[in-house]
């Protein structure tokens, strides 16, 4: 293809992107503006095309004007470009003989779900301190009528996994749920046992990861009475025989040893059993579904896990993606745990900063959802008055953060040699971000005190008027 033909399929394409697009040469002139970017920022192309972007926005709030300086990519960050306009951005370099001549911004804009999940959060606080008052003891929720309700996100990942999770659950067939931990598989099971024809069953849960080897049988099929020292006289039913009629979620499969392995194999194979110790077979009508956050392949290859049995409760699998491949869903599934960690503790509902959002956003949560709840539960706790300010940030994210808090931050604009104008806004942000509290405002900014207060010197800055400058 010709060249001219690759440039004039350039803006078609662009156009074509439902997201906002935006590339700049290396003085940082727009060189391409899309229909995106124009229902974002409501700027359109031919006002801003070959113009500098500084004329539009301010230095500080570029992305790609960072990314120019910095020669490195971002991926997905929450950034607040303008007031009152949330996005994730993503953005990069672009290289000539090993040379930046220019930058490319993609952004999505999530303005809308940040307002509205708070705003939701502000309405869900009315209604409970009204019902509070009403009544003091309100009578249960009745049940939702979808089971996968409580499974958070609009991330097209989490999506299919429920549309799978939802058409399988209307079978018996064993699921084999995976993921990272965390990342929420026992909510999976639990909805499919819910969608299930067996919901008025029960729903019994077994970890393997947290059962010794030498107990695991007794604990899956229940012993005879007299089975060994110490046993319960009368006998015990184990968990198959208490899921009757219901779902046995295996948590943790891919920690089984082998022998253990055998055993369920072999229930899986017939559907009956023997308490240890027993000579009775019992058969039981359970559904199998099992979950596990390792590599089952890689373990059958290294000879760790029977193929047999892999292949037995690989009938369908069901993949979790992490938090950190969804992030769009966090400002969601942080409103949900707000809201529910402020109603548990008699906490106001929760004004959350946008810094606090956006360093949340950045977070990579090794622990997935289950971090992230942890993290709005200590969010919180921390701030009875409900004001989420930047200086909670690394109690909020815990030892990582404050190591990346240590070190300042990732692209700091009061860095030695950052343009006058851009360490003066930083400076007024950091210091309304903090009610003008200058400890916390030089936390903010990863710098000590005393050079924030050198620095507002020389740049003509008090309180007062950093607070007039806002």
């Amino acid at each position: 293809m010709e060249n001219g033909v690759l440039q004039a399929s350039l803006g078609p394409l662009l156009d074509l992107v439902d997201l906002a697009v935006t590339i700049v040469d290396a003085e940082g002139r727009v060189a391409a503006w899309n229909e995106g970017a124009e229902r974002l920022y409501g700027i359109a192309a031919p006002d801003i095309l070959g113009r500098a972007i500084t004329g539009f926005f301010t230095p500080s709030s570029l992305m790609v004007r960072r990314v120019l300086e910095s020669g490195q990519r971002v991926e997905w960050t929450y950034h607040q470009p303008r007031p009152g306009i949330y996005v994730l951005v993503s953005a990069a370099p672009v290289m000539r003989d090993g040379q930046v001549v220019g930058a490319i911004a993609v952004e999505r804009d999530v303005t809308d779900l940040v307002e509205l999940s708070n705003e939701l959060l502000q309405a869900r606080g009315q209604v409970d301190a009204l019902q509070e008052r009403l009544s003091p003891s309100p009578a249960p929720a009745p049940p939702s009528a979808d089971p996968f309700q409580a499974v958070r996100g609009r991330h097209p990942a989490i999506r299919r996994a429920i549309r799978l999770a939802s058409l399988v659950a209307a079978t018996d067939a064993t699921v084999l749920i995976r993921g990272e931990t965390g990342a929420g598989k026992e909510l999976f099971a639990r909805a499919i046992h819910q969608a299930s024809r067996r919901r008025d069953g029960p729903f019994v849960v077994l970890n393997c990861g947290a059962i010794p080897a030498t107990l695991f049988e007794s604990e899956l099929f229940g012993y005879a009475p007299g089975a060994f020292t110490g046993a319960n006289p009368k006998g015990q039913r184990g968990k198959l025989e208490l899921a009757h009629g219901g779902t046995l979620f295996l948590d943790e499969v891919g920690d089984l040893p082998l022998e253990s392995q055998v055993k369920l194999l072999r229930f899986l194979e017939d559907r009956k059993f023997y308490r240890v110790g027993g000579s009775t077979p019992i058969t039981v009508d359970v559904r199998v579904v099992v979950a596990t956050n390792r590599d089952l392949e890689e373990l059958v290859r290294q000879g760790r896990y029977r193929d047999d049995l892999y292949w037995r409760l690989n009938v369908f699998t069901l993949d979790i993606p992490p938090l950190r491949e969804r992030r769009e869903d966090i400002a969601e599934l942080m409103q949900r745990f707000l809201h529910e960690f402020s109603v548990r503790y008699g906490r106001p509902p929760a004004e959350v900063h946008p810094a606090v959002i956006q360093a949340m956003m950045e977070h990579t949560w090794p622990g997935n959802v289950r971090e992230l709840r942890s993290a709005v539960e200590r969010m919180v706790i921390l701030s009875p008055d409900g004001a989420v300010g930047p200086g909670l940030i690394p109690a909020i994210l815990g030892p990582a953060r404050r190591r990346a808090a240590a070190a300042g931050p990732a692209a700091p604009p009061c860095a030695p040699g950052a343009a006058p104008q851009d360490e003066r806004e930083a400076i007024v942000a950091a210091l309304a971000a903090t009610r003008y509290n200058r400890s916390a405002a030089a936390r903010l900014l990863g710098i000590s005190r005393g050079t924030l207060y050198n620095r507002m010197r020389r740049l003509g800055l008090d309180a007062q008027t950093a607070q007039g400058s806002r």
